[in-house]
């Protein structure tokens, strides 16, 4: 079994706007990439890692350590695109630090997403990233003749839903509050947006409770589906809608059962024509006592 290893945690999606190179720009999505190193061993090692971020990702600073080993953090060298070096990705590394017995360290970086990939060394110049494409993370640790090695990867986007709720837990009778964030990424304008919620059964929508009024609610199957027309947002924005729902008084499942909001939208990429679906959900705890 290994004593030293490496591992990557990346957000699951990402919203597309890094700036314009070499702008002051700021993005409209930063986001924090964390690699995390253990040694579970009795011993102090000697190691070295390299990590190589997906194509079309900026690197934006901000490096920060947790952990016992700050010698880590003292050798680290970013190597950006570089024509001369033949590189179309950000590589972060650092050659001959020491990881403490039995320690953790975990190196936190931000990054934001391009909207074109990487080529010939020139940063978001080449084909656009797809909505929805994967954008993938590597990264390796060298400890003497071992070697382990990890990846991770998130998802490119164009317009992304969000939703966020007052509450974990809800009591038969009971009402509390979602709130669903549309959000656009730096360079697109998304037009035509939707958003569909669906209500397991034994939740209700709560008649004006919105900021914005919905163009339906009807029942489906036992569940509450509500629909409403959102319209056109511009680059970087952000559109909140905010609604009530309560859970039916007679609702007498047992405690402790999930009932999930299930939400999905869709929108027009302006510039290019293109469909840009997403999709979230949120679970509630009933709780009967």
């Amino acid at each position: 079994m290994k004593e030293c290893t490496i591992s990557i945690d990346a957000p699951d999606k990402i919203l597309k706007g890094a700036g314009i190179p070499d702008s002051s720009f700021v993005p409209s999505g930063i986001y924090n990439i964390k690699i995390k190193f253990s040694n579970t061993g009795e011993n102090s090692k000697i190691c070295s890692f390299s990590s190589t971020l997906g194509n079309g990702i900026r690197y934006l600073k901000n490096f920060s350590l947790e952990g016992p080993d700050e010698s880590l953090k003292s050798k680290l060298i970013v190597v950006e695109p570089n024509a001369l070096l033949g590189n179309n990705n950000c590589i972060i590394f650092a050659n001959n630090f020491i990881l403490s017995p039995g320690s953790t360290n975990v190196l936190s970086f931000n990054v934001a997403l391009c909207d074109r990939y990487t080529t010939g060394s020139v940063e978001n110049s080449g084909d656009k990233i797809p909505h929805k494409e994967k954008i993938n993370f590597f990264a390796h640790l060298i400890e003497g003749e071992n070697v382990d090695s990890c990846s991770a990867s998130s998802s490119a986007h164009d317009y992304e839903m969000k939703v966020m709720c007052q509450e974990e837990n809800i009591k038969p009778g009971e009402t509390t509050k979602f709130y669903v964030h549309c959000c656009t990424g730096q360079y697109d304008v998304a037009r035509s947006v939707y958003i569909r919620s669906i209500l397991d059964d034994g939740l209700e929508f709560v008649a004006d409770s919105c900021n914005l009024e919905p163009r339906n609610v009807y029942k489906f199957n036992g569940k509450t589906v509500i629909k409403w027309d959102v319209g056109t947002l511009q680059p970087s924005e952000t559109r909140r809608i905010g609604y009530m729902v309560k859970l039916r008084s007679d609702f007498n499942k047992e405690s402790g059962t999930m009932l999930r909001n299930k939400l999905n939208s869709n929108c027009i990429n302006n510039s290019e024509y293109t469909q840009c679906p997403s999709s979230c959900s949120y679970s509630l705890r009933v709780i009967n006592t």
